[in-house]
């Protein structure tokens, strides 16, 4: 008891001050059973907050956690943050994102504070630009507690497992993972599963399961074309190379205007995956983007 009446009599002093300079403040509205009204956060340990009724105000007010809620209200940092990322302009989005990350530190205490949410976006820019190093440093120094959704939650838990498994390349405790009834029977949103999957697939084929592989990738592009489009079109692609470097397509390949070929053949059935998948490609998966050319081999060899 002592050691907290110490911390919070240290935090009082520190920011009661009239004469603080440079403090940053979070607007928020704050809730009690009686009534609710704006404010600025100033900063908050495990039961308390520090606030003030406007930016400019030299008068601090004490809040309990106990008895108030506190709904912050985005600051202009983070919505130029999200405004990057979901334009899928991840190099950009990183930086600002763990410049809230940063500058909003002094609120971390606080369920749906805007430092941890911006930890968790620099970390999920990290991934999708496959930069798996920094994410895993990222990730050792992250605390999800106060991050609100369930969602939030398990992705973290997905890079921690998954992702980190990938950069790791240990492929065979992936695929006992992924095979874990944990895993395998969780009920997740589509875009969290479509990463399970082509993780999957990565494990398999460094596994040398190429046709586990196949099967792991196709429930990552159709999983959730939208929110994942990125790894959606890996998958497809990653599909089309597993298919045209499998033995059985270039035996048929080989065969195909011979008395030999048959068009009942594993061959002739794993080209029609991938002139199916060039189509799927043509209409959501490729997003505009051209196939590569050497995918198009499909299209010669069409069933006789």
């Amino acid at each position: 008891m002592k050691t907290f009446l110490t911390t919070t009599l240290a935090l009082l002093s520190g920011l009661m001050s009239p004469h603080a300079q440079g403090e940053t403040s979070l607007q928020a509205l704050i809730m009690n059973d009686e009534n609710t009204f704006k404010g600025f956060i100033i900063a908050s340990d495990d039961a308390n907050i520090l606030w003030k009724e406007t930016e400019n105000s030299t008068t601090r007010r004490k809040a309990s956690l106990a008895t108030h809620k506190v709904y912050f209200l985005q600051p202009q940092e983070f919505s130029e943050a999200m405004e990057a990322y979901k334009s899928r302009n991840y190099e950009a989005a990183q930086p600002l994102f763990k410049g809230c990350y940063e500058k909003y530190k002094s609120v971390r205490t606080i369920p749906g504070n805007y430092s941890t949410l911006a930890g968790f976006y620099e970390m999920d820019c990290a991934r999708r630009l496959e930069d798996l190093d920094t994410l895993a440093a990222l990730h050792s120094q992250f605390d999800p507690e106060k991050l609100l959704h369930e969602f939030h939650k398990t992705q973290f838990k997905i890079y921690g497992i998954f992702w980190d498994a990938v950069r790791t390349k240990s492929w065979a405790r992936l695929d006992a993972v992924v095979m874990s009834e944990e895993w395998r029977n969780a009920r997740l949103p589509g875009n969290l599963r479509t990463q399970i999957c082509y993780c999957h697939g990565l494990a398999l084929e460094g596994m040398n399961e190429p046709v586990r592989a196949l099967n792991s990738y196709n429930g990552a592009f159709v999983g959730d074309f939208a929110a994942t489009g990125e790894l959606a079109k890996k998958a497809a692609l990653n599909c089309m190379r597993i298919l045209a470097e499998h033995p059985d397509v270039q035996l048929t390949m080989d065969l195909y205007n011979t008395e030999d070929y048959s068009r009942d053949s594993n061959g002739a059935f794993l080209i029609k995956e991938g002139t199916a998948l060039l189509s799927l490609w043509d209409k959501t998966l490729g997003g505009g983007d051209k196939v590569p050319e050497k995918y198009k081999i499909f299209l010669k060899y069409p069933p006789k």
